[in-house]
Order: structure tokens, then sequence, then C-alpha cells
């Protein structure tokens, strides 16, 4: 069995990184473990990758200018289509986290005594069946994504939308979706991440340099494990669940850890709410069926067994699927305040995003905002 094809290349090493990554984790057996997985659940015999990302490109196209019209953010060039098979989703993903992750993660081993080879050897392996059982689990459930990619520039060939086929073929058929439609309705909150990230210039090395806060305080002592089990435990008595806010990287987590997520959250509820809005808002002409569609993938998000909503609390996924609710939420305040002027204001700067208290209190951006526009 071939593995999936790389999408993206091999994140290069940074000055003073040592070249051995065995000692973070091994990406190739991750990529191919997770495409294995990947390949196991049926695909429709409707999904023919070639047709679909001629559609989809063109489809996006006309998202895009509709997308423009609301957001008001003028991305450069023609939204173009990727559409992926579950593995090779995988294998994407797979060298998207060693693009993020590696730099921090050096850093941290950096400054550790390294373990013997062939313990490093056990632990990148051991790394790579976790990251590819999770992966795995995802890729039944990724319709699209704008990829943001590290790097000074993002080439041409970068600048893609991904969309999984075959769960958006599966989908249609289960629900009796209109294609065209359906397509047409996921684009418009695809297009709007990349006008996102390529329209707003401070965006992306805001975003990037947030992950790189995160992964760059991550704690390895057992005085830190000790103190999250101790927040944790906390939790519980308190009659909340510990996992809630920020999967199992919040009950391990530094206060600067904790600090720097909540700063990542904010800005993750507000692109997704954004994508949200911005997407129902240009449907209303272009898609008859964009309420049904948006009441199916709700219920999609919320309707999963107890093995699957744990895996969701424990990845932080749970915390994903609430970005969309309150984020939605604070973007259609402004919208209702102020119009799409307003939203608009969220990406003048990095100071202009909300706070997490913002977020859940809109009221509380719009006084700041207004203060100062009257300043």
């Amino acid at each position: 069995m071939t593995a999936s094809p790389r999408l993206w290349p091999r994140r290069p090493i940074t000055p003073g990184e040592p070249e051995d990554r065995a000692a973070l984790i091994d990406v190739d057996l991750a990529t191919r473990l997770g495409g294995s997985l990947a390949r196991r659940r049926s695909v429709s015999p409707a999904y023919r990758p070639g047709p679909m990302e001629l559609e989809l490109t063109a489809l996006s196209q006309i998202a895009q200018e509709r997308v423009a019209e609301e957001a008001r953010l003028d991305p450069p060039g023609l939204a173009r289509a990727r559409v992926l098979d579950r593995a090779a989703w995988v294998g994407s993903a797979a060298a998207g986290v060693e693009r993020l992750a590696g730099p921090a993660m050096a850093r941290a081993m950096a400054d550790r005594r390294r373990p013997p080879k062939v313990l490093a050897a056990a632990s990148s392996k051991a790394g790579a069946v976790e990251l590819a059982g999770m992966l795995a689990w995802l890729s039944n459930r990724v319709l699209g994504q704008y990829d943001v990619l590290v790097g000074e520039e993002v080439t041409d060939d970068e600048d893609v939308i991904s969309y999984v086929g075959p769960n958006i073929v599966a989908l249609e058929q289960r629900h009796g979706f209109d294609p065209s439609q359906f397509r047409l309705w996921l684009a418009l909150h695809e297009t709007t991440h990349r006008a996102q990230f390529t329209g707003v210039p401070w965006l992306r090395t805001t975003f990037l340099g947030l992950i790189d806060e995160v992964l760059g305080v991550v704690p390895t002592g057992a005085k830190s494990l000790l103190a999250g089990l101790t927040r944790a435990a906390t939790e519980v008595v308190g009659g909340r669940n510990p996992l809630a806010e920020h999967g199992l990287v919040g009950l391990v987590a530094s206060e600067e850890q904790l600090d720097a997520l909540s700063r990542l959250s904010a800005l993750m509820s507000v692109l997704e709410g954004h994508g949200e809005v911005v997407m129902d808002v240009a449907a209303r002409e272009l898609v008859p069926d964009a309420e049904r569609f948006h009441e199916v993938l709700r219920h999609r998000r919320e309707d999963v067994g107890a093995p699957s909503k744990l895996i969701a609390q424990v990845l932080g996924i749970e915390a994903k699927m609430r970005q969309y609710a309150e984020g939605e939420h604070f973007v259609r305040a402004l919208r209702d305040a102020g119009g799409p002027s307003l939203v608009r204001e969220l990406f003048e700067s990095p100071a202009s995003m909300p706070t997490m208290l913002e977020l859940r209190e809109p009221e509380r951006w719009l006084a700041r905002a207004t203060g100062a526009l009257t300043s």
C-alpha cells in the first residue's frame, strides 16, 4: 500500500535545530498509518475527484466575489479548490502539524537532556501512532479548510482551499442535498477564511505567533503536571468539566500557556463566527437551501456518541464547536449594531480583536470600540 502524496513540503530545519527529527515525531509513519485507517471507510461510487475539483474551483470563485462584498476584504488572485480523499487529507494535516509545531517543539527539546536514540525513536513512533489515530478520526468529519501554512511567503500552489470530497458526497447523499447548492454554500465559508488570512496583512503572523507562544511554553516537569491535575480536580469538585475549555492540554498547561490559549481561542472564535455570518448573509440570494444546510450541520456537530464526545473533549474539538456558536453570536451582535462596516473594524489591528469576556458579552467590545472611535 502506497503512502498518500505529501501536499506540502517538509518544514525546513532552522538554524540550531537538531537534524535528527526522531526525537520529535515520525510524521511519515503518522501519514502512512493514519492514511491506512482513513481508507477503511467506504467511498461512494459517485465520488469523482477530477470533475468535483473543477466544479468547486468555479464555485469558490463565485463565492469569493460575494464574500468580498459582505466581508469587505479583498484577497489577492482567484480562489482555487483542491479535492482530497480522506487519506490525502491525513497526509496534508500531518505535514501541517509538523510545520506548525516543529520549531517550538525543537526549542523545547533543546532545553532538555536528549534521551538515548533508541528511546527517542520509540517516543517519536508512539507520538506518530497517537497523531495517526487523531487525524484518521478527524478525516471522517472535515468537509473543507483553508490551510494556514508556515513560511515567509505562501506560494501559488499552497494558496488553495482543500475540500474532502468523500465526506461532502456522503453528506449530500445521506440528506438528499442538491450538490451544486451545498458545495457553493461550503465554498462561501471557506473563501471567507481565505479572505481573512490573505486580505488582512497582520492576521497570519498574529495567528501563527499565538500558536508558537502556546507551544513554546509547553510544561515538561512533574510540578506542572501536578498543578494541572490539581486544577482539574478543583473543576470536577465545582461541578465543571475540566476538558471543556481547552481539552486535554488545558490540564497540563502553565498559566502563561492558558493565557495564550485564551487569546488564541478568542481569535479563532471570531474567525469561525465571521465565516458563519458572512456565509449566511452571502447565501441568501445564492443558496435557497442554505437554512436547511445550516441546521443539518449544526446537528452533525452536536450529535455524536459517547466515545466520539470523549475524543472531542480530549482533543479540544468540543471547544472548537463552541467557537462557531460564540463567535457567530458575537459577530451577529456587531453586525446588528453597525452593519458590515463595524464588523470590518475587527480586522483593523490585533488590538481590535475581543478578549474572551468581550466575546461572550459583545456589549463590552462595542463600548471599547465606541470609545476608541470617538477619542
